[in-house]
């Protein structure tokens, strides 16, 4: 017996350590079965003989089996030559005793070495490298004798190439079985670049990021791959060149992988090696064998060369270099073979719902008949998916194709859809006026009898964006086209949407905007799903509903961030439209962090509308915050900068009287005017005119003729382009009605304002009103346990930073201030308290004392500017 069948190889200098599947080796040391299967080279046997070298203290005898070891005798006599090598076996063992039959080996032989190592004072490994060769049934049967329980003094330890015909998966289900398969022997990236290093090949981050991906980690290409660059100077070329088709990795593959597969495995991966991974069921499809998908699993489950991927593993991917030979040998069959495959490939994966992919393979069938049809089916759902880029390059390669053999009729959806996915990218990318021009452009090419999906797409596309004549009467609308396609008839239901809204009609809007996020749900349709919710974020603004424009704000960002889109035009408009109602609901903070974001979106910095709206929340936020003078310049800034760019009417409105109200309460009346006549030139918001000269009016003290200027407001309430506008007249002629000593008006004013306000969860007003109808406010608390109320919120909602607290109070004298701000009298709180009325009052006098005031509605105040009451 030679000496090569029963010695482990030798390790090589630039080995790379496997720590961690050492340490699963050294785990499974009680199983009665060690399984290392994986196709060829991924370092089965080094991983073994490295182990064995560095865990001496367990004895291992060694055996090769051979292709010839067929005859069972000579596979027999190799393992007792081996463990008879082997230094755990002692002189006197009865191993050294055993001989092979020259005839046969018997059941009675098996037994006998069985028994033998059963009797050996020490535990020993038996490592059989390449155990795929065995076959014969004499030989299977032995093993199986020797693990059918654990052997105390044994460890049986395969490297295969695939299972043997042992009952692998009782012993899984029976935790007798320590395994290790392709996926565990992959070299991650650190171990790739590793083996490179140790080859004295030196390449950045990004190169070995390439060739891990290429091979998958496969040990064999790695070091296929460290061959070819030690001869090459040009790393990138050789990275770039790196395949299954160059000569020493395709002799590798040939003569180690393939020649052991049949003629029908071999079809079979070759004709679906045109996907990755493939389905089972197209699998069938390229190759014309009912049988592929059987086929499939059992090459993952007998050679590891392909795995299944996906939820349910029915996906199949081939080992990358493998499948790059495949490729090219498929390519040397002629490129009608090769279009003929993906031509079916197209007709199945569109048939089955994956859009993405029928176009790829379309694409490299160069069938422009088969594109069309194609880009008809699925040019709609792709756009609203925001796979632009996916349409765009599939009709420049189909056109360049058709071009090449100089086609002229039926070249892929012509111009004019070509013109309608690119303004579509652009407008979600913020830049309007080349999407205003490419839609420009579609009409332009658009032919007669031209088909009816690429002319809806267009006229949705245009009112999506607002990029036609903007229609201020909603009976001017076109209807919304009926469309077979579920995903053309949602996108044209969103485009009807941003037309309505653009017209006035709000509520009709918010609806199809609302029904088209369903269908947009329900169909995956991530940028149109996106794109709902800022319409509906911006309808519930426009109408005043902060809460619902805040809740689809929230929602809209985090489907922006999941989907990608965080640079888009929509999701900047989402951080406006949630800046703008956290500014309305007393949220400065928040309202500030918000139009920060949508700033550092790239959209809007090429969107000069959705830029307009962010600076202005921005500037509304630090004036909230208490700094004026930086709210008041970044609001002129924001003016100036936008020009004479058409602006939407409560955008308009909304900006014009945060800057007038941030320069009357600076004292730049001049500026105020300013404002005001910047408001007027653009023809909207009477009403907001109104009360803008009314603030100017009580700004000089004038609390008289404020009063009388905005009755007419409150008058007329509905008429106003902005909500909240009555709820500030309401304020101020609440405020004008103290300062003249109406209260009975005041009060009846307050009444108004917070009704309204309620209703729209418009705290801001409450926030900038005036002392004394904050002094007033304190009456409307109620109960200060329900701190949930609106008028509650009111109240503390200065939106200042209050300063360090001056004033100490004791823990009993707090919660009597706390109770201050209800309708409850004296007795009731010291009921509520537990304590006497007497304490309560001595409480009550030590509190005024403490805080300066006279008063309980003087404490309740100035507890609130101490922040003691929050």
């Amino acid at each position: 017996m030679g000496r090569a069948r029963i010695t482990p190889p030798s390790i090589p200098a630039d080995l790379v350590p496997r720590r961690s599947l050492m340490e699963v080796l050294d785990r499974g040391d009680e199983r009665a079965l060690t399984l290392v299967s994986a196709p060829p080279g991924y370092g089965k046997s080094l991983l073994l003989a490295e182990w064995a070298r560095s865990r001496s203290s367990v004895p291992t005898a060694w055996v090769n089996v051979e292709e010839d070891d067929e005859d069972p005798r000579r596979f027999w006599g190799s393992v007792l030559s081996a463990l008879c090598a082997c230094p755990g076996v002692p002189a006197d063992s009865r191993l050294r005793r055993l001989v092979v039959s020259r005839t046969s080996v018997d059941l009675e032989f098996v037994a006998d070495l069985v028994d033998a190592l059963d009797a050996l004072p020490t535990r020993l490994r038996l490592v059989l490298d390449d155990a795929h060769n065995l076959v014969t049934p004499e030989a299977l049967h032995g093993l199986q004798t020797m693990m059918c329980s654990p052997r105390p003094r044994l460890r049986l330890v395969l490297a295969t190439r695939r299972d043997p015909v042992l009952p692998v998966a009782r012993m899984r289900l029976e935790e007798q079985l320590c395994e290790l398969r392709a996926e565990d022997l992959r070299f991650s990236a650190e171990e790739s670049a590793s083996l490179l290093e140790r080859n004295g090949i030196r390449l950045a981050t990004e190169q070995i990021a390439v060739l891990h991906e290429r091979t998958g980690g496969w040990p064999a290409g790695l070091r296929l791959a460290a061959l070819q660059l030690r001869n090459r100077t040009d790393a990138a070329s050789a990275i770039a060149s790196f395949s299954g088709d160059e000569r020493p990795v395709a002799d590798y593959l040939v003569g180690e992988v393939l020649v052991r597969l049949s003629e029908t495995e071999r079809q079979v991966l070759c004709s679906t090696s045109i996907c990755d991974p493939v389905p089972a069921r197209l699998a069938v499809e390229l190759s014309g064998r009912q049988e592929a998908a059987e086929l499939l699993d059992r090459l993952e489950h007998d050679t590891g060369l392909v795995v299944g991927v996906g939820r349910q593993r029915s996906d199949y991917r081939v080992q990358q270099l493998l499948r790059s030979y495949l490729l090219a040998d498929l390519r040397r069959s002629g490129p009608d073979r090769v279009a003929e495959l993906h031509r079916r490939a197209a007709v199945w994966c569109s048939r089955e719902g994956h859009a993405r992919a029928a176009l790829h393979h379309a694409t490299r069938a160069a069938d422009s008949d088969l594109m069309n049809d194609l880009l008809r089916r699925w040019a709609a759902e792709l756009t609203a998916r925001g796979e632009h880029d996916t349409l765009l390059r599939a009709i420049s390669t189909t056109n360049r194709n058709a071009a090449g053999r100089q086609e002229t009729s039926r070249q892929v959806g012509d111009d004019a859809l070509r013109a309608v996915i690119s303004a579509h990218r652009h407008l979600t990318l913020g830049d309007r006026d080349r999407a205003a021009a490419e839609i420009a452009g579609a009409r332009r090419s658009l032919r007669s009898g031209a088909d009816a999906e690429v002319v809806h797409l267009l006229l949705a596309t245009e009112q999506l964006g607002r990029l036609g004549d903007t229609v201020r009467d909603e009976t001017e609308l076109p209807d919304a086209p009926e469309c077979d396609d579920p995903a053309l008839a949602a996108i044209s239901l969103a485009a009807r949407s941003s037309a309505r809204l653009a017209a006035g009609a709000v509520g009709a809007a918010r609806g199809d905007a609302q029904l088209a996020l369903q269908s947009a749900r329900r169909l995956g349709l991530d940028l149109l799903e996106l794109q709902c919710l800022c319409l509906i974020s911006s309808a519930a603004w426009a109408v005043g509903d902060y809460r619902a424009a805040a809740a689809a704000g929230l929602a809209g960002t985090r489907a922006a961030a999941l989907g990608g889109w965080e640079d888009s035009v929509w999701a900047a408009g989402l951080h406006a439209v949630s800046a703008h109602a956290a500014l309305m609901r007393g949220q400065p903070e928040y309202a500030l962090g918000a139009a920060q974001e949508g700033l550092r979106t790239r959209a809007a910095q090429a969107d000069p509308v959705t830029r307009f709206a962010l600076r202005v929340a921005r500037g509304g936020a630090l004036s909230d915050s208490g700094d004026l003078t930086a709210g008041l310049l970044e609001l002129q800034q924001a003016r100036a900068e936008v020009g004479g760019v058409e602006l939407p009417d409560q955008l308009t409105a909304t900006a014009a009287l945060l800057e007038h109200r941030c320069a009357v309460s600076s004292g730049h009346l001049t500026a105020a005017a300013a404002t005001a006549s910047w408001l007027s030139e653009q023809g909207v918001g009477r009403f907001e005119l109104v009360l803008m000269r009314a603030w100017s009016e009580a700004a000089t003290g004038a609390h008289h003729n404020a009063r009388a200027v905005v009755r007419p407001l409150l008058a007329e309430q509905s008429r106003s382009v902005l909500p909240s506008t009555v709820i500030e007249a309401a304020l101020l002629d609440a405020a004008a009605a103290l300062r003249n000593g109406d209260h009975v008006s005041a009060r009846g004013a307050l009444h108004v304002a917070l009704n309204r306000a309620e209703k729209l969860d418009a705290v801001r007003p409450f926030a900038r009103a005036e002392p004394e109808v904050r002094a007033l406010l304190v009456d409307q608390l109620g109960d200060v346990g329900e701190h949930h109320t609106f008028a509650y919120r009111a109240f503390i909602s200065d939106g200042r930073s209050h300063p360090a607290q001056s004033v100490r109070l004791s823990a009993r004298e707090r919660e009597v201030l706390e109770q201050l701000p209800s309708l409850r009298n004296l007795e009731e709180i010291a009921g509520h308290l537990a304590v006497s009325v007497n304490t309560v009052k001595s409480h009550v006098r030590a509190i005024y004392g403490k805080l300066g005031v006279s008063s309980r509605r003087t404490a309740v105040l100035a507890a609130h500017e101490q922040g003691l009451l929050v």
